[in-house]
């Protein structure tokens, strides 16, 4: 947590001689709650200044109160004036203000967002419109990845959510046109944020694939920017040819994964897709059903091997240091399907990511996130859901019922939806009818937030030992 500006010297002074005198922190820990919603508050107000000194320093304010701490009570309460005044932001501030609002809008989506759509499609317009047209790259940058946040956060991903389809052609056509279609050519920082929104919205819609429907639209999108991906891994820029190389190594573990599952006899192409396609073009339905396999798979491999050992002398030792790294992880997973994994050490706990679909989502919350990173994993429960590996970070405090009537009911769902490995895939967020809620719902409307906290808890501890006797058994199978 960051430190807390007291408003004046006498107010530090107090603080400390009420810990010296050995009375209860509780008071002193109230008046810092106090502290920062007062901060928060203030923000908003000063969002109303003429200046754009004033409302500059507002929103750096507002981005590091609403990372560092958990906002939510707050900024629910004062969201639609706020979002006005973000917008307005956006539509008259100077480069600055605009990246700054561009990157609040961000955290509050994190924090308020989920399943808003009414703010998200509010808001949406005015983003394309400003990436498209506004002069400074930074500013394109920005909101690229506030439209992206938002869109993920907001959306419940199912295969008839047109809006994030939509989003997806919107960032690929970035891509395709190395930055042209929002006049930003071969433009650094708006290619590497187009990259990185295609590719956490690709992992929300289809972590997992099965549905005929949907993974011809997972086929289609894969087949529209791959061409561009492989591309841009030649960017004289380290962040866009990575940016490339993960959204190529998201997309084939997604699509590998369903090739073997038809391997397996698990999938066929018996299921009708309610989804039209062009029947006079029948190159488009091949490409988009049965075996999945890429063609330029050799190539693809040399050209990211090439990358995983670059001695180019015309980049820094940094970015060739960087750049290398990142390629060993995305070379082995495209040549060896070996998903990568990357481990955290937050609170007491190792938590453990495998694979693109959460390293993905986790890149992005962290990069929304900076430093405000571990609060939002403890107290945000929509991230719980969205990785569901943080829920473990949940400690119920004393007197909070852990076991009341709701709690035993998560209990059960716990034993009974753990049970699937592939139920707890990352970015499958449950909805009011199906997920990790599923089977406690049928019984009880809605589980209180202790219950949810509990039950996401209850998984992640369960999901973290499966993973572990699978690691086991993968070592034994090689032996």
């Amino acid at each position: 947590m960051g430190s807390r500006v007291n408003s004046d010297n006498e107010e530090s002074d107090n603080e400390f001689e009420a810990g010296a005198d050995g009375t209860d922190f509780d008071d002193t820990q109230h008046h810092e709650e106090l502290t920062w919603e007062a901060q928060l508050k203030d923000a908003i107000e000063e969002l109303y200044e003429k200046r754009s000194s004033a409302r500059e320093a507002a929103l750096t304010q507002l981005q590091t109160t609403i990372s560092q701490h958990f906002t939510a009570d707050v900024l629910d309460s004062q969201r639609d004036d706020l979002m006005d005044l973000l917008k307005k932001s956006i539509k008259k501030g100077g480069t600055r203000e605009c990246v700054l609002a561009a990157n609040v809008i961000s955290l509050v989506f994190i924090t308020i967002g989920e399943d808003d759509e009414k703010m998200f499609t509010d808001l949406a317009p005015l983003l394309k419109y400003t990436i498209t047209n506004h002069e400074q790259t930074e500013v394109k940058a920005a909101c690229i990845h506030a439209l992206g946040t938002a869109c993920f956060i907001s959306s419940t991903p199912q295969p008839s959510h047109l809006p994030s389809y939509e989003l997806l052609g919107f960032f690929s056509d970035i891509a395709l046109s190395s930055g042209a279609s929002v006049n930003a050519p071969q433009n650094a920082e708006t290619l590497a944020a187009a990259f990185e929104a295609f590719s956490v919205l690709y992992a929300g819609l289809f972590p997992q694939l099965g549905p005929k429907e949907t993974t011809m639209r997972a086929r289609r999108f894969f087949n529209n920017i791959i061409p561009a991906a492989k591309t841009q891994l030649e960017h004289p820029s380290v962040e866009v040819r990575v940016a490339a190389g993960e959204t190529i190594a998201l997309m084939l573990e997604i699509l590998g994964d369903y090739q073997r599952q038809r391997d397996d006899g698990d999938l066929s192409d018996d299921e009708d897709a309610s989804e039209t396609y062009n029947e006079d073009d029948p190159e488009d339905l091949e490409e988009v059903t049965g075996d999945f396999r890429y063609d330029d798979l050799d190539g693809l491999i040399a050209a990211l091997g090439a990358l995983s050992t670059d001695s180019n002398r015309h980049r820094s030792k940094k970015e060739r240091s960087a750049g290398r790294s990142a390629f060993r992880d995305i070379l082995k997973s495209v040549e060896s399907q070996e998903r990568p994994s990357e481990s955290l050490k937050l609170k007491e706990y190792d938590v453990d990511f495998d694979g693109w679909v959460e390293i993905v989502q986790l890149h992005f919350l962290r990069d929304r996130l900076t430093s405000g990173l571990q609060t939002h994993f403890v107290h945000n429960t929509m991230i719980h859901s969205i990785l569901p590996a943080t829920a473990i970070l949940y400690a119920p405090t004393e007197g909070s019922g852990a076991f009341s009537s709701g709690s035993r009911l998560a209990a059960a769902a716990v034993t009974s939806q753990v049970g699937s490995k592939a139920g707890s895939r990352a970015g499958s967020r449950p909805s009011s009818s199906m997920g990790i809620y599923a089977d406690a719902e049928e019984t009880k409307t809605e589980l209180d937030k202790v219950d949810r906290k509990y039950l996401n808890a209850e998984m992640a501890r369960m999901r973290q030992v499966q993973r572990k006797k699978d690691r086991g058994r993968e070592k034994y199978d090689d032996y």
